[in-house]
């Protein structure tokens, strides 16, 4: 009988799947490092090798990463929701809470970013001078 036999490392040809996978994972919250650092999975560097080449994937993940940003937002919830008053655990769930807040910004900074107010009266005074002014 002919097994068929496995290929030896990390895949690293693209595949539907295998991005299907990927993305996955990064939108239930898992880092990049940790999907890749399963011995079934591409290496990091493969994964962006195909983030440039391969639009539907670059769109794929885009839209992943926003999933991932909402699934920390709901985290952040849940830690706030389900922390013990004590002391040390209310320090430990702030930071896991900023932790997500700060990765939440950064990966969906128009919906978890600060917003920036621009109202308001702004008024810019404009200076003329002539050249002959300027090198006297």
């Amino acid at each position: 009988m002919d097994k068929a036999k496995r290929p030896i490392g990390r895949p690293n040809t693209y595949s539907k799947g295998l991005a299907d996978r990927i993305c996955e994972r990064i939108a239930r919250g898992e880092s990049l490092r940790a999907v890749c650092s399963d011995g079934d999975m591409p290496s990091a560097s493969t994964v962006h090798k195909w983030l440039a080449e391969n639009q539907e994937f670059s769109e794929q993940y885009a839209h992943a990463r926003e999933e991932q940003a909402d699934h920390f937002a709901q985290d952040i919830i849940r830690i706030a929701d389900e922390v013990e008053p004590e002391s040390a655990a209310v320090a430990k769930a702030k930071l896991q809470i900023d932790a997500r807040k700060w990765t939440a910004a950064k990966l969906a900074p128009k919906k978890y970013g600060d917003k920036i107010d621009l109202s308001g009266d702004m008024r810019v005074q404009v200076e003329t001078r002539s050249l002959e002014d300027i090198f006297k």
